[in-house]
């Protein structure tokens, strides 16, 4: 197995960790047609449905794999993708705009 570095932007306290992975960073409601985008270091995620949502962008951000870089994995979201109300979905986006319906997105 080969050895990996964790970059230092991406070494927290215990802490640290627990509050950016709860969206402790802050958050945006989206309602249909808005959008939000990474502001600094932050990214979206976490997106709870307050409705049933579609969505016409969701960027994943890279995602370090050890021994390969960056990647991104499984299929794309489309906009024929519904999402119902009352669901979380987790990850790590650096855009995300809602095609239709009202979701919030928290930042990490």
């Amino acid at each position: 197995m080969a050895n990996y570095e964790i970059p230092s932007s991406q070494k927290f306290s215990v802490v640290q960790a627990s509050n950016v992975g709860l969206g402790q960073v802050g958050s945006a409601v989206l309602d249909d047609g808005e959008s939000v985008a990474s502001m600094g270091d932050s990214k979206v995620v976490a997106i709870t449905m307050l409705e049933d949502c579609t969505f016409s962008t969701m960027t994943q951000s890279s995602a370090a794999i050890a021994g390969t870089g960056s990647s991104t994995h499984g299929n794309s979201v489309t906009s024929s993708d519904t999402f119902p109300q009352g669901v979380t979905i987790f990850g790590s986006w650096s855009a995300v705009t809602l095609a239709g319906g009202l979701c919030i997105c928290y930042l990490g």
